[in-house]
C-alpha cells in the first residue's frame, strides 16, 4: 500500500493543494450507536451546559489517543446512568485516567491560551469530585429527554463553555491543526527497537533522512470501518523475522514522507469526499449471509481535487435507487474531458483497499488509465448495454405508487460483481451466495485491457449464464403467462438483477462482436422467438379450451434448457408437442383467437427461416443469443399483455409482493 499511497501524496502535492498535517494520535472518533453530548465545563470546572451533538456536527469532532485506549477530549462511557455501584466507580477509574495522563499532557505540552490547555484544565478540576461531575452531567442529560436512549454506550465530548474568548468549541478544523503542530510524536510511541538499519536510505526516495522508527501511523478508513497503519507487519510471526527485519524495517521509510503519505490519506478519504475520490463498492465476498465491501480510491493526476463524482463511475449501492451509470458517465467524463484539454496525458489513477486482517488492509487492484482510455471505455461500456432487444418487466412500486415497466440498463462495473455472487435456483425464486469474480476483472473488460480482457469475456458470459439462467427462466416465464399471482416468487429486487442480467449478456455479445442488428436474424435468436411465440400460443389454448388453468410451466419455456444443449432436438419436441394447440388456433373463429393465430403465423414464418438440419451442439455465444430471443418481447405481445393484466401489475403487487 505503501506505493500507492506514495503516488497519491506526490500527485497532490504536484496539483499544489495545501494538505493539513495529520498526527498519529489525533483521531477522528467515529459515529456510534448510542448518543453523543457535549459537556461544557466552566472555569471552575463545572458543568455549564450539556448538549446534543448533531449529525451535522460529527464530521467535526477529533480526539486523542494511542491505539483505541484513552480517548480524550471525546470520552467513551458505559452505563453512565445506571444505579449500579460497579459501573459508576469502573467510569469514574477511566476518567481519573483520563486526567493523570491526558489532560495533565496537553496541559504541560500547550501554551496557556491554547483552547484546548484551558479546557484540559477545566477537566483537571472537574476530576477532583468525579461523582460529582458525572451527576451534574446526568442532570443536565435528562433535561433533553434522551432517556429512552441512553442505555450502554454514550459519548462525552469536552468542551469550553461560551465565555472563553468568544471560542464556541475546541472542534474546529484550525484549532485542531494548531494542536497538530504543538504534540510530540516520537515519545508517546512506547520504546524504539534496538533493531538498526543498515541502510538508512529512504526506500521511496532514496534519500538518506532520518527513518519512521515508530510504529506507521494509522487512518481511520470509511467503508473498512477500521483504523489501518499506512504498513504494518507481525513481528512475532516465524515468516516475517527470517530476514532479521521486521515491523517497519521491512521497508525504511523516512519520517517526513510517512508524514506527508499520512496527511495524503486522510485527505482523500474525507467524508465530503465521498463519490468524488472514494466510496465503496462490492467485493463479491460474503460473511454470514453480508456482502463485503472493498474502499475503492481515485484520483486524477494535475486535478486531484476534482469536483465530478468519478468514484461513482464504478459503483452503485443497492440502494440508491435514482442512481444511473448514463448520468454520472456524463457528468464525468464531460469534466475528464476538460482536463485532458488543459492538462494532456493526465491519468486517472485508481487502487482498492480490502481488509486482510484485523490489523492489516491490501491493495487487490491498482491500475492507470489515461483520460483518454476512460472516455472511451465509458462510451463503449454504455454502447455495450444497449446491444440487447426491447424487452420490459414489471416493477411494482412502492406501498401507495404506481408501478412502472422495467427496462434494462447500463451497469455500474460494481454491479456484475454483485450480480455473479448469487447462484439463482428454484425457477430464480431464491438465490444462493457463492464466490462470483472480482471489480478488478470487469474493469478489465470495460477498458479492453490487452492480454486480459478476451479471457474474461469468455468467463464472465459462462458464469452469466450459469448463474442468471434460472431467474431468467423464471421471471420471463411468469411474465409469458400473464398472471399477476405468478409473480409472487419474484421481489423488486430480482427482477431488477434479471435486467442486469440482460444487459450483461447484450455487453459480452458486443465483446464477441455480436451485434443485434446481426444476431437478431439468426439462428440462435429466432429459435428463442419460436419458443416465445410457443408459449403465447400454449397460453391461449388454456385460456380458452382450460377455462383459464394455465400450468406452472409454458410449453417454450419448458424446452429452452433443452434448445440451449441441442436446438435440433428441442425443435422436434416443439413441433410434436404444437399440433394439439396449431389444430385448435386454425378451427377458431372471432377477434378472441386473434393472438392464437397471429402466433401461429409468427411460428410459421420463423420456422421458414431456420436452416436445416439444425445444430446439435451450441456454444456460448448462441446459448446468449438464444435467452434474448426468447426475452424479447413484440408490439403485439405487449399490447395483449396490457389487457391481460401484465402491464397492470402493481395494484395486485402492492398488496401481494413483498
Amino acid at each position: 500500500m505503501l506505493s500507492e499511497i506514495y503516488l497519491l501524496q506526490r500527485a497532490l502535492e504536484q496539483a499544489a493543494l495545501t494538505i493539513p498535517r495529520q498526527h498519529p494520535r489525533t483521531k477522528l472518533p467515529g459515529k456510534t450507536s448510542g448518543p453523543c453530548l457535549r459537556i461544557r465545563l466552566n472555569e471552575k470546572g463545572q458543568v455549564g451546559d450539556v448538549e446534543s451533538v448533531t449529525e451535522d456536527e460529527w464530521p467535526g469532532l477529533w480526539t486523542i489517543r494511542e491505539g483505541n485506549q484513552n480517548s480524550f477530549p471525546v470520552v467513551n462511557l458505559q452505563n453512565i446512568f445506571s444505579d449500579s455501584q460497579t459501573a459508576s466507580e469502573k467510569n469514574i477509574d477511566h476518567l481519573k485516567t483520563l486526567e493523570e495522563k491526558k489532560a495533565t499532557e496537553l496541559t504541560q505540552e500547550l501554551r496557556d491560551n491554547h483552547p484546548v490547555h484551558e479546557m484540559a484544565a477545566r477537566f483537571k478540576k472537574a476530576l477532583a469530585n468525579p461523582g460529582n461531575l458525572l451527576s451534574s452531567i446526568c442532570v443536565g442529560v435528562r433535561k433533553l429527554n434522551l432517556d429512552e436512549k441512553l442505555d450502554g454506550k454514550v459519548r462525552l465530548a469536552f468542551d469550553l463553555d461560551y465565555n472563553y474568548q468568544n471560542v464556541r468549541t475546541i472542534y474546529t478544523r484550525e484549532i485542531r491543526e494548531h494542536l497538530i503542530e504543538h504534540l510530540p510524536v516520537e515519545a508517546r510511541f512506547g520504546q524504539r527497537s534496538s533493531i538498526i538499519h543498515p541502510a538508512p536510505a529512504c526506500a521511496l526516495t532514496g534519500k538518506n533522512e532520518p527513518l519512521q522508527l515508530e510504529p506507521f501511523p494509522k487512518v481511520m478508513l470509511p467503508v473498512l470501518n477500521k483504523e489501518f497503519a499506512l504498513f504494518s507487519m507481525f513481528s512475532e510471526a516465524p515468516c516475517n523475522t527470517r530476514y532479521g527485519l521486521t515491523d517497519r524495517f521491512t521497508v525504511p521509510v523516512a519520517k517526513e514522507p510517512v508524514s506527508r503519505m499520512h496527511a495524503a490519506l486522510h485527505w482523500i478519504v474525507e467524508e465530503d469526499r465521498e463519490g468524488k475520490t472514494w466510496r465503496p463498492v462490492a467485493n463479491g465476498r460474503f460473511e454470514k449471509k453480508r456482502e463485503q465491501r472493498d474502499l475503492l480510491i481515485v484520483y486524477v493526476d494535475g486535478k486531484p481535487h476534482i469536483d465530478a463524482t468519478v468514484a461513482n463511475l464504478f459503483g452503485k449501492d443497492e440502494r440508491e435507487e435514482q442512481k444511473q451509470f448514463e448520468v454520472d458517465a456524463q457528468a464525468v467524463c464531460k469534466a475528464l474531458d476538460g482536463i485532458e484539454k488543459v492538462l494532456p496525458g493526465s491519468k486517472l489513477n485508481l487502487f482498492l483497499l480490502r481488509k486482510a486482517s484485523e490489523g492489516q488492509v491490501q491493495v487487490v487492484v491498482a491500475e492507470s488509465f489515461s483520460i483518454p482510455e476512460i472516455l472511451t471505455g465509458a462510451t463503449r461500456w454504455q454502447q455495450a448495454a444497449k446491444n440487447i432487444p426491447k424487452l420490459m418487466v414489471p416493477l411494482p412500486g412502492k406501498k401507495g405508487e404506481k408501478g412502472i415497466q422495467g427496462v434494462p440498463r447500463t451497469p455500474y462495473p460494481d454491479q456484475i460483481v454483485r450480480l455473479l455472487s448469487e447462484q439463482w435456483v428454484t425457477n430464480g425464486t431464491r438465490s444462493n451466495k457463492a464466490q462470483g469474480i472480482s471489480l478488478g476483472e470487469v474493469l478489465d473488460l470495460m477498458m479492453r485491457k490487452p492480454g486480459k480482457w478476451e479471457a474474461i469475456t469468455y468467463r464472465l458470459m459462462d458464469l452469466t449464464l450459469q448463474r442468471t439462467d434460472p431467474l431468467l427462466l423464471g421471471i420471463f416465464g411468469a411474465l409469458h403467462t400473464g398472471e399477476p399471482e405468478r409473480w409472487q416468487g419474484y421481489n423488486n429486487s430480482s427482477r431488477k438483477k434479471a435486467l442486469q442480467a440482460v444487459s450483461v449478456l447484450g455487453m459480452l455479445l458486443h465483446a464477441f462482436n455480436r451485434r443485434k442488428e446481426t444476431y437478431m436474424n439468426e439462428t440462435a435468436f429466432r429459435i428463442g422467438q419460436l419458443l416465445s411465440r410457443a408459449d403465447t400460443l400454449h397460453r391461449e389454448y388454456c385460456i380458452h379450451v382450460r377455462n383459464g388453468s394455465i400450468p406452472p410451466q409454458l410449453i417454450g419455456n419448458g424446452l429452452m434448457p433443452a434448445a440451449a444443449d441441442n436446438p435440433e432436438d428441442a425443435v422436434d419436441r416443439l413441433r410434436e408437442r404444437m399440433n394439439i394447440y396449431i389444430a385448435w388456433a386454425k378451427k377458431g373463429r372471432g377477434e378472441e383467437y386473434g393472438l392464437a393465430k397471429w402466433a401461429i403465423g409468427q411460428m410459421g414464418e420463423i420456422s421458414n427461416q431456420l436452416p436445416r438440419p439444425l445444430r446439435t451442439e451450441t456454444d456460448r455465444t448462441f446459448r446468449a443469443e438464444l435467452f434474448l430471443g426468447y426475452l424479447a418481447r413484440s408490439p403485439k405481445q405487449t399490447a395483449k399483455e396490457d389487457e391481460t393484466g401484465v402491464n397492470n401489475l402493481e395494484t395486485k403487487e402492492n398488496n401481494d409482493v413483498k
